[in-house]
């Protein structure tokens, strides 16, 4: 198969084609092509390139796609750890652990602290950053204690439900240890003022982590920092998809947590958002594989998603602000996604209704029919058993969710996370271990 024969040549390959292919893997032979002279107008919001390597320019294909894939997801750059690590996710794939679908019970959340002067970083250059100047309580954005005053207070609210919680910080993590909490200190490379979203570089399937590759390059970085934190804790992460050869090039993946929704109904679908920054080919077909080497039978759907060009307050770049799964029901904002056409994944594509998915899942779908923010409203972190982490500031569509579906909501007001884009699941991460 693609992904196994790489894995199981290098364990066998002799040390110098090793190195050559690892030197290939961290500087790889890449042809960018962007496509941002089309769109009219100027500082207008990232787009990310399309990047491709022709294999004539690799020493050898099958070798540099085993090194880069273990390399990326590990780190190793010694011959023999990069044989070890091989062998240890061979075994790993193996083994065929449970899926955990998003209303599975959480018992660990990680949450992330920017450091102080990346956040200063996005000021003057919002669109750049794609983030709001203000927030909804009329603070400016972004702010370094009005971030830790969010954390903390989803940290709170999540621990009083039982759940182990523990925050991932560079040199920002003393405030946070001074104020009693659990943090794991890692090295952050760059600048990176979008880490207090941990749902995007990883996904939690199953006890271990599947890394993720960001689509632009200004969070690029992020997944290292991720799988520096899940070693600190003994969790190896398990995947990362990489590049996909098409029968030309090789593409590389492009794959964001918050794209992605595991659901389990009378059968396991999994969601992801295609758009400006949704998943890419590359990455569907390098997760399909993944899940067919573990065993699983998952049916992959794309949810089309409204980009942007000037003002991405509009558009929606990950699916998790567009469609939220409660457990009982799934919610969906059918005036910001592809409401009666999914794309169905397999050896071919297809156009499907998302009515007809949902009817064979078994789980009824709903709008929730309130105003607020479009980017928190369908964005609460679900603990599991009805129970929902969300924003507070959604006052009517949370008042919806209780009086029509009977689910648990835990409230907090976080106009600095949102204010980045993200709500309450884009500001945490399950993990199991």
């Amino acid at each position: 198969m693609y992904l196994l024969s790489p894995l199981e040549r290098l364990i066998g390959e002799d040390d110098s084609a090793i190195l050559r292919s690892l030197e290939e893997a961290l500087n790889p032979p890449v042809i960018r092509m962007d496509y941002s002279d089309i769109f009219h107008g100027d500082g207008l919001p990232p787009q990310p390139p399309v990047e491709v390597v022709r294999p004539s320019d690799l020493s050898d294909e099958e070798l540099f796609l085993a090194v880069d894939l273990v390399s990326s997801i590990t780190g190793s750059r010694d011959p023999d750890d990069l044989k070890a690590d091989a062998e240890r996710l061979l075994r790993d794939w193996r083994r065929r652990p449970r899926l955990r679908p998003e209303d599975w019970k959480k018992d660990h959340v990680a949450l992330a602290l920017p450091e102080r002067d990346h956040l200063e970083e996005v000021r003057g250059r919002w669109t750049r950053w794609v983030w709001r100047k203000v927030a909804y309580d009329g603070w400016p954005a972004p702010d370094f204690d009005g971030w830790v005053r969010d954390l903390t207070s989803l940290a709170d609210a999540i621990a009083a439900e039982g759940v182990d919680v523990v925050f991932m910080a560079g040199s920002s993590g003393s405030v946070l240890e001074e104020m009693g909490y659990r943090v794991v200190r890692v090295p952050i490379r760059g600048v990176l003022p979008k880490l207090g979203y941990p749902r995007d570089p990883s996904v939690a399937w199953s006890e271990q982590p599947v890394l993720m590759n960001m689509a632009l390059d200004l969070r690029r970085g992020e997944e290292d920092v991720a799988s520096a934190f899940f070693r600190s804790l003994g969790i190896e992460p398990v995947f990362r998809p990489r590049w996909w050869h098409d029968g030309r090039f090789l593409h590389r993946a492009k794959a964001e947590g918050g794209n992605f929704i595991l659901v389990e109904g009378d059968r396991m679908a999994l969601f992801t958002g295609v758009g400006v920054r949704g998943t890419n080919a590359a990455a569907l077909k390098l997760i399909q594989e993944f899940l067919s080497v573990q065993g699983h039978e998952v049916r992959v759907y794309g949810v089309p998603l409204p980009g942007y060009i000037r003002d991405w307050t509009t558009g929606a770049v990950h699916l998790d602000v567009v469609m939220m799964h409660a457990g009982p029901v799934t919610f969906v904002s059918p005036g910001r996604m592809g409401f009666y056409s999914l794309i169905r994944y397999g050896d071919d594509l297809d156009v499907v209704e998302l009515g007809r998915v949902f009817r064979e899942l078994g789980i009824p779908v709903d709008e929730i029919p309130a105003e607020g923010s479009e980017i928190t409203m369908v964005n609460g972190l679900n603990l599991g058993g009805g129970k929902l982490v969300v924003d507070s500031y959604n006052s009517e569509a949370n008042r919806y969710l209780e009086s029509e579906w009977g689910l648990d909501l835990i409230e907090v007001s976080i106009p600095q996370v949102e204010a980045g884009g993200g709500g309450a699941r884009c500001a945490t991460r399950e993990f199991y271990g």
